[in-house]
């Protein structure tokens, strides 16, 4: 199950060497982790910047190596996983639960730590401009037990996972295709994909914050933040926005804690 330690190692020292190789990359993670560390120097903020794009060359790597886990070491992959304690709350309502992670740890291990435990799972995905680039990526999920299903056609997929009392994973962070909606994340506003709230809401749906923090063994804790102190308030409107930004609040502590595993390579903020 732990990827070889040599390749995790020049997988890290990839990631190194490319940060100082993508001057514009650079530039662009400066200014989101000053938002994000207000009070770290710039120096400990290009130390943290580094290790981010080292941590996401290993979670490429990681992801390239899933195919070969066996049942036992799937379901093993949650190490600390408190988050499943909180699914079963969401799921006991019997409306489905919708999560929704960010570009963070190892969202990958964290669905084959979902699926290994036997909950159906359906994830949103992009369609990437290289067919077989593509192709590779939908094949290695769905070879790990997820339903993976197409942004440009998941509407009706969605639906019926949810309907069935399934879990639905869609990534909030992803670059907006239409409109989203503006929440406040570490002091300022910005647009985040507003689907994830609104599908919530039009189902009935548990919603969440969900992450999957890396511990350098080929592992990640899985956690959960349902937003249950959310109650629509009729406005839909402001009912998505509410809900979004509950979401959002959620990831501002995990990233608190991990900030070197938010791989965020684009500007976050409007400028």
């Amino acid at each position: 199950m732990v990827p070889p330690r040599p390749l995790g190692w020049a997988a890290g020292l990839a990631g190194s060497v490319w940060y100082y190789l993508w001057p514009e990359g650079r530039r662009v993670m400066a200014r989101n982790y000053e938002r994000v560390l207000p009070r770290a120097t710039a120096a400990e903020r290009r130390r943290v910047a580094r290790r981010s794009l080292a941590n996401y060359f290993r979670y490429v790597m990681e992801f390239a190596g899933t195919g070969r886990l066996t049942p036992a070491e799937r379901l093993a992959v949650g190490a600390e996983a408190p988050g499943f304690a909180e699914l079963e709350r969401a799921l006991a309502r019997g409306r489905g639960a919708l999560v929704a992670p960010m570009h963070f740890g190892n969202w990958d291990l964290g669905a084959i730590s979902a699926t290994a435990r036997g909950y159906p799972l359906t994830v949103v995905g992009e369609t990437f401009a290289d067919p077989r680039l593509d192709a590779l990526i939908v094949g290695g999920r769905e070879a790990l037990g997820v339903r993976l299903v197409k942004m440009e056609r998941a509407g009706p997929s969605l639906l019926r996972a949810l309907r069935r009392n399934e879990l639905v994973a869609i990534l909030i962070d992803r670059p907006l295709r239409e409109g989203g909606v503006r929440v406040r994340f570490f002091g300022e506003e910005t647009e985040v994909p507003a689907g994830p709230a609104r599908l919530a809401l039009r189902t009935g749906a548990a919603a969440a914050a969900a992450a999957f923090p890396r511990r350098g063994d080929g592992r990640v804790d899985v956690l959960a933040r349902f937003a249950f102190d959310f109650e629509p308030g009729g406005d839909a409107e402001r009912d998505v926005r509410d809900l979004t930004q509950a979401i959002m609040s959620a990831h501002e502590e995990f990233i608190r804690q991990y900030p070197d595993q938010w791989y965020m390579f684009r500007e976050f903020w409007p400028s």
